[in-house]
């Protein structure tokens, strides 16, 4: 209950505050697919860099169907503070509105008592409806439009701008939409929380014997591509979840790693022909698949620059023997890139001072640089000294001297000086005319 209360005042109070959240504007995909595929929208973006790699009507508002299982798992976890020891027991509501509509279920039945944790492997994997409205129901207290209120403002303070939710399970409704952007949004919050993943990549997982199934039983995950069993499987493919109506065709998001590089690939209404009039069985892991295998096959992370290597350096003063100091990069900048090219592809934008005076500490910040590819910014890192290097003082006095001497301010002191000794002696010359003068006419009055 405490839960349940935490999740319905919270919700009033962010229907407010997040309509007001600033939102981050998205880089424009850098690269473009050389193929078409009949799907609606795609997006794959790099969760190493942020960059958006490939992209196709990302903005457009679809029907997200089972996506949406991800954003109510993605609540729950949030919501519910012990997974394992919060439970609820079914009933017919819970079942009622998916009768007759050839729904996806997890054959849980009404009197059976599951945990949240249960539940929420039953809606990850065979993406059981009854197991969604059963978690609706215990975060809710039954109350379908608290828990859309929910969702939606967990939805923008993620960042998302076309999304609105009005079920926890995706079935379709004309006010249930979001975009593959947004999903994306969703996605990379539902990798970053703790869990979440173990869910998502569980191919295989044993409900537990209950009041109406006198043995545990097996469900199966609906990623083809994660079953090492499956014509569709792919070694990269890290869950996350399906989705699919007549009016949304086949959805898929999944994290995508390889080479140590992760990314999260979206992809929505994935038709069930493809551009060549071919009828395809599970159309989003088809072009899952098309967009991966070419991405890993002409695309790699590469680094801007190494934590070993100097990126530039700056002139250093008061140090005897040594006229510039070295400089290195703070923190390592990646970007993607077609296979072939190199780092001499990054374009680097200082801000540094002239020069720079000892003493100076190692890590003693001088500057920063910024990596560019075709003139979009990839990163920024700071630029730090490697080593110490104490001041000379004779260097020192000897250089402030030569600048006292060439500067301004003394050649102006200088310049008066002389200019006071030149009338000071002026004035003892006439000061002595003038005694001259006088003594000659006192001479002359004897």
């Amino acid at each position: 209950m405490k839960n349940r209360l935490k999740a319905l005042s919270l919700a009033a109070v962010l229907l407010v505050v997040s309509v007001f959240a600033p939102v981050k504007a998205s880089a424009a995909a850098r690269y473009e697919l050389p193929f078409d595929l009949n799907v609606a929208s795609y997006l794959l973006v790099s969760l190493d860099t942020g960059e958006v790699i490939f992209e196709k009507d990302a903005d457009v508002q679809r029907t997200p169907a089972s996506l949406t299982k991800m954003l109510t798992t993605y609540v729950a976890m949030k919501y519910v503070d012990d997974l394992d020891g919060a439970t609820i027991t079914a009933r017919t509501k819970h079942t009622d509105e998916l009768y007759g509509m050839n729904s996806s279920h997890a054959d849980i039945r009404a009197g059976e008592t599951l945990t949240i944790r249960q539940l929420l492997y039953a809606m990850m994997l065979p993406s059981g409806n009854e197991a969604a409205n059963m978690v609706e129901d215990y975060i809710a207290n039954g109350s379908r439009y608290n828990f859309s209120m929910l969702m939606n403002n967990e939805a923008k303070k993620l960042g998302c701008t076309n999304t609105n939710f009005s079920n926890p399970h995706g079935l379709f409704s004309e006010n249930h939409y979001t975009t593959a952007r947004d999903m994306y949004r969703i996605a990379k919050a539902c990798y970053e929380t703790p869990g979440f993943m173990d869910i998502a990549t569980t191919v295989h997982y044993y409900m537990p014997a209950n009041y109406r199934h006198a043995d545990k039983y097996l469900i199966t995950s609906t990623i083809s591509m994660q079953n090492p069993s499956s014509v569709y499987y792919r070694d990269y493919i890290r869950g996350m979840k399906t989705g699919s109506l007549p009016e949304a065709a086949h959805n898929f998001v999944s994290v995508c790693e390889a080479n140590g590089e992760k990314y999260i690939l979206v992809v929505m209404g994935a038709e069930y022909v493809d551009t060549e009039g071919n009828e395809l069985r599970l159309p989003a892991f088809d072009a899952t698949a098309a967009i991966m295998d070419y991405f890993f096959d002409e695309y790699t992370l590469k680094p801007a620059n190494s934590l070993d290597a100097p990126v530039t350096e700056v002139t250093m003063k008061y140090v005897k023997g040594k006229d510039n100091l070295l400089l290195y990069p703070k923190g390592e900048v990646y970007s993607v890139l077609p296979n072939g090219v190199d780092e001499s592809s990054f374009q680097k934008v200082f801000n540094l001072p002239d020069q720079v005076y000892a003493p100076i500490n190692a890590g003693d910040v001088i500057g920063t640089v910024s990596y560019y590819i075709a003139g979009d910014l990839v990163g920024t890192t700071e630029l730090v000294a490697a080593e110490s290097y104490e001041r000379d003082t004779i260097i020192y006095l000897v250089e402030k001297l030569g600048e006292i001497v060439s500067s301004l301010y003394f050649r102006v002191v200088i310049i008066v000086t002389i200019v006071l000794i030149a009338a000071f002696l002026a004035f003892r010359y006439y000061l002595g005319k003038k005694y001259e003068k006088m003594q000659k006419i006192h001479r002359n009055k004897r």
